[in-house]
Formats: structure tokens, sequence, C-alpha cells
């Protein structure tokens, strides 16, 4: 299938003076990359772009994809939810914009091709934050490359991290095509990752899978982390942390990317941590406790066991210590 086109916001000067204070956000799938880059975008001074990088993958040096996905305005980069009222853009650009979104998805269900969701304000004037699950090594390349972004590397509890995927596996909801195995994560890397570590394919492919996810876990987080190492301008973001005091590790995150703090963004992390229905897969709005602590109930003690003895001897290990286990 082709790629959606890169539909052009600003022109590439304008986005290379954007991306250079852009703020990037990179976690393995399903560690809460999405709220914590809601949470950014409930600023008003700050514009999303979602995972522009499944759009147009890039392939040049870091600076050419970053002014290339500041760029990217298809639906799916330009258009997640919710929306919020910004300080670059008047409350009619905003109606409007929230309009073309919404019509668009209700245009593309009926086979009507997606068109450009515009920005419909003054871009240049906002911070740009950019999400990503592709960018393990790409976190630390973006770090030493722009001394004046910020790279936030958002980490979740193996256990929570590997049953939130393997339920999304069992409950088909990803697509197994591109990575080429039954496994929604990159097969090929973990095995690699796990090799250099003393456990050769054969004795893989004979774990458990959740011993396989855990290597996953492992493969993209402790790249991910090597990478940033040394660099002032990166930091580690706890999902648990975030999810057990969220104003105060907002109020944390925000400063540290040169953000104010802004009652909009209070008012959003109250409706995003404490709502208690029914909630969908990709939601942001969650019981953010429950959410960090599902899997001691849903995974068995099997399968926990089995993260732990892939996890217990990673550097990133110290971030739960054993009372986080049990």
């Amino acid at each position: 299938m082709p790629r959606p086109m890169a539909y052009a916001a600003c022109d590439m000067s304008a986005a290379d003076t954007i991306a250079a204070t852009a703020i990037l956000i990179v976690g393995a799938p399903r560690s809460g990359t999405t709220w914590l880059a809601k949470i950014f975008d409930s600023h008003p001074d700050v514009i999303y772009r979602h995972e522009p990088d499944e759009a147009v993958r890039g392939g040049g040096s870091i600076q050419a994809n970053m002014a290339l996905w500041v760029r990217q305005r298809d639906p799916r980069t330009a258009g997640k939810r919710p929306f919020f009222r910004k300080s670059w853009q008047t409350a009619p650009a905003r109606l409007l914009r929230t309009g073309l979104t919404y019509a668009g998805a209700a245009a593309s269900r009926i086979g009507i091709p997606d068109w450009p969701i515009p920005d419909l304000g003054a871009i240049e004037q906002a911070r740009m934050v950019i999400k990503s699950v592709r960018l393990s090594e790409g976190i630390g390349e973006f770090a030493r490359a722009f001394p004046d972004g910020r790279a936030l590397l958002i980490l979740r509890h193996p256990c929570g991290q590997v049953a939130s995927v393997m339920r999304g596996t069992k409950d088909g909801r990803f697509d197994l095509a591109e990575s080429g195995t039954d496994m929604p994560f990159d097969e090929a890397a973990a095995i690699a990752f796990a090799a250099r570590l003393g456990t050769d394919e054969p004795a893989f492919q004979h774990l458990p899978d959740a011993a396989k996810y855990a290597w996953s876990w492992r493969a993209f987080n402790e790249t991910a982390f090597a990478s940033i190492s040394g660099q002032a301008n990166a930091r580690v973001v706890v999902y648990e942390d975030l999810c057990a005091n969220p104003s105060v590790q907002a109020h944390a995150i925000l400063t540290f990317a040169g953000l104010s703090w802004d009652e909009q963004t209070e008012t959003f992390l109250c409706h995003s941590t404490r709502f208690d229905g029914r909630v969908g897969y990709y939601a942001v709005v969650r019981n953010s406790i429950a959410a960090a602590e599902r899997w001691r109930t849903s995974m068995t003690v099997q399968d926990q066991e089995a993260v732990r003895a892939v996890v217990r001897d990673s550097p990133l290990a110290r971030y739960w210590p054993d009372s986080a286990w049990q």
C-alpha cells in the first residue's frame, strides 16, 4: 500500500525553525506515550503531531526527517483528539479545524480519500510536540542534533507494557503484516538483542510468549535509554510515577520542556485520570491508577515470572524496586 502523501503545513525553512525547539516523546507501544503527548497538547502554546513517522518514515538525517514530520498533516497525524484551545489559533479557526477533522473521518468511512487537516494558525509561534513509538535510537540522534529541543523517553513497568500488548494481540488490534511474524513487534531486533546478551535464537524461540515480549521491551527501551545517556536535554518519564502523581509529574515535565503551567492542562489531567467508566483500548481518558496496576490481576503469575526473569538484569530494572513486582 502506498504511504500517505506529506501535506506541506509550512515551507522547509520554517519547518527547520520549528523543529529546532521541538519536544520529542518516544516510548515502546502501550507505554503511555499518547497520554503524555496529550498532556503536552493540552498546553495552549503547543501544536501536536501524532506519530508522523508512521505516515512518512523518512530515511534521511534526523534534521531532514524532523522537518518532514513537522509538515505532515494527514488526518492520523494532525487530527488526534481531543482538541484544545490554542494561543496561536483563533477560536473560529479552532472550530473550523475541528469540523474539518470530524468531516474527514466521516468521509473516510464511506470511501472518500483523506484530505489534509490545516493548522489554521500561526504555528511558528507554537512549540511542536512529536510522538513516536519507533525512534528508539532516533531519540538520541534528536537530542544531539537539536540542543534547544527536548526529548522524553517514557518507560512503563515491563509487566504493564507486556500485558497490554498481549491483550491487544489477543483482541486482534494490531496489523501483523509489517512484522512478518505473529508477534506485534520487531522480532528480528528482539532476537538480535537477546543474542548479544547470551540468549541465542533457538533459545529465544523456545521461550514463552511473555518472555519474548519482555525481550522486545528490553531491546526498545535499553536502546533508547543508552542513546540519550549524558544528554542534558533528555529525560526519562516513568509511567507509574505519572499515574500516581499526575499533577506533580506533569509540572516537572512541562518545566523541563520550558512550558509554563496552564489551567487547561490541569483540567485535562483531572479528566484523564479519574474516569471510572468503560474505556477503549487507545483511550487517553481512564482511571490512571487502575490502568497502571491492571497487569497484577489480568496477567498470570507464570507470565509475570517469565517477564521478570528476562528483565531482572536490565539496567532499567532499577526504576521498579522489588515492591513494584509484588
